[in-house]
């Protein structure tokens, strides 16, 4: 940017690509969990064995669901978080260009208001 020492730097886009990565890699994981989710007694060894496998295969397949869907929307809220400070960052910017640099301001009354002094008045 220019000599005045302000830079607008967005680096989220990188942060956002990975958490939606890694929603889309659980997802995977949820389809590969969702391909066994039917234990019968021949694979565990007892019905009970095999009843407790498939309530927690289950659970499992809606946690990573679960996860996936929220790692989805991490990376869209960053994105959107990442578009907003930049609108903003640019308005400041543009806000930053037209204060009047050096010569009067054209406040030259520092008389106390109300008989106290400004906190400014030092500055």
């Amino acid at each position: 940017m220019g000599s005045d020492g302000y830079q607008v730097k967005a680096g989220m886009t990188g942060q956002a690509r990975q958490l939606d990565d890694a929603g889309t890699d659980m997802d995977g994981v949820s389809s590969a969990v969702k391909s066994r989710t039917h234990y019968s007694y021949a694979d565990t060894g007892g019905n009970d064995a095999a009843s407790a496998l498939n309530a927690f295969v289950t659970a499992w397949e809606a946690q990573t669901k679960t996860v996936a869907s929220a790692l989805h929307e991490l990376g869209g809220k960053v994105q959107l978080a990442k578009a907003s400070y930049h609108g903003s960052d640019s308005r400041v910017r543009a806000d930053v260009h037209t204060v009047p640099s050096g010569g009067e301001s054209g406040l030259t009354d520092t008389s106390p208001q109300s008989g106290r002094a400004s906190s400014l008045s030092s500055y």
